[in-house]
């Protein structure tokens, strides 16, 4: 366990301790936590936090499939940063959210499709 993180319980699972699943966590619960995003089904807010979830849910599940499946897995977890990344930039536009706010998560989003890109080089 890591002392920044509150104990939650339950053990830290093996794909918890990398730094790709902490950053992309910590983008997920930054956007969640905006205050004047619509989250109802068929916004931007609702395809911001799809696009998110299934970007945690697919690197998490990657990280424990074997073969061309990881890399599968992984590389649409990448396209899912790139689509949240998108719409973080539209909340922008539409001043939902501060440009500072979005340059943020958009910063960490930027970071996590830079390691899944290396963890994706073969060896």
């Amino acid at each position: 366990m890591h002392p920044e993180r509150a104990p939650s319980g339950d053990s830290e699972l093996p794909h918890e301790g990398l730094d790709v699943y902490r950053v992309l966590d910590e983008a997920y619960k930054t956007v969640v936590a905006w205050q004047g995003v619509s989250w109802s089904r068929g916004t931007t807010g609702d395809q911001l936090k799809r696009a998110l979830s299934g970007a945690l849910l697919r690197y998490t599940e990657g990280y424990y499939a074997e073969g061309g499946n990881k890399a599968a897995l992984w590389k649409s977890s990448r396209a899912s940063c790139g689509e949240a990344a998108a719409a973080i930039r539209l909340l922008a536009l539409d001043r939902v959210v501060s440009g500072s706010e979005a340059m943020a998560v958009r910063g960490l989003l930027a970071r996590t499709m830079s390691m899944i890109a290396r963890l994706l080089r073969p060896r």
